[in-house]
């Protein structure tokens, strides 16, 4: 799920929120990763049944591989 944040600096109670962490539920699914988005950053949030994903480490050692992997990308053609 990709959920489009606030594009603007917001406050609550005078205090800057610097990051939105999303939670989706898993309705039946083994999985659900939210991305949502906060001025210009991404957060992304993982909830697992642990019981149809009996590895959740080597779940988001996987995803961190990917992300560092599209990151790298974009560095890339960045520098282009």
């Amino acid at each position: 799920s990709n959920v489009a944040g606030v594009p603007v600096p917001v406050y609550l109670a005078g205090a800057k929120i610097e990051r939105m962490f999303p939670f989706g539920p898993a309705p039946g699914c083994a999985a659900m990763a939210t991305l949502v988005s906060h001025v210009g950053v991404c957060c992304i949030g993982i909830n697992l049944d642990t019981a149809a994903i009996t590895k959740p480490a080597l779940l988001m050692q996987c995803l961190q591989e990917s992300l560092d992997e599209i990151v790298a990308l974009g560095v890339t053609t960045e520098g282009a």
